[in-house]
């Protein structure tokens, strides 16, 4: 089984909130043959997924954006994570810590209003369109 592991980036973490989130990849990749994920400049859930990969010896593969910018980027290279996966996970946070300087939202615009409150995620946009090809996902929402 290949699974995708996508999310927020690292700013948006605490170190318990990170620690958290590496929790949650272990228990995602445990039982897979195969981890992808997309090399996110901004480090966090992408790179993560990858580290708690090597360290648990699983085949591994990144999938970084040919270009820094949403057309011709990341929206090609979250395509393609949820096309190879079978199971697409979205690790996020329930909210923003006081030291994040980025955008904020006041809900993730990519979710139905009956999912779990979160903080905006392009992992999200990623989770849509692995269930438009019937694939698996799961959202995690760390607290």
């Amino acid at each position: 089984m290949t699974i995708g592991i996508v999310g927020s980036e690292a700013a948006k973490f605490t170190p318990i909130t990170e620690s958290r989130a590496r929790e949650s990849i272990r228990e995602m990749i445990k039982n897979a043959d195969k981890v992808i994920s997309g090399k996110c400049h901004l480090g966090g859930i992408d790179i993560w997924a990858i580290e708690e990969a090597i360290k648990m010896n699983k085949e591994w593969q990144e999938y970084p954006p040919k270009r820094l910018r949403w057309d011709g980027g990341y929206r090609e290279r979250n395509l393609q994570i949820a096309m190879e996966a079978d199971t697409v996970v979205c690790i996020t946070v329930e909210e923003l810590p006081s030291s994040y300087t980025g955008m904020r939202f006041e809900k993730c615009y990519h979710c139905p209003a009956y999912e779990i409150k979160h903080v905006k995620s392009g992992g999200c946009w990623t989770l849509k369109q692995a269930r438009k090809l019937k694939k698996s996902t799961i959202l995690v929402v760390i607290k």
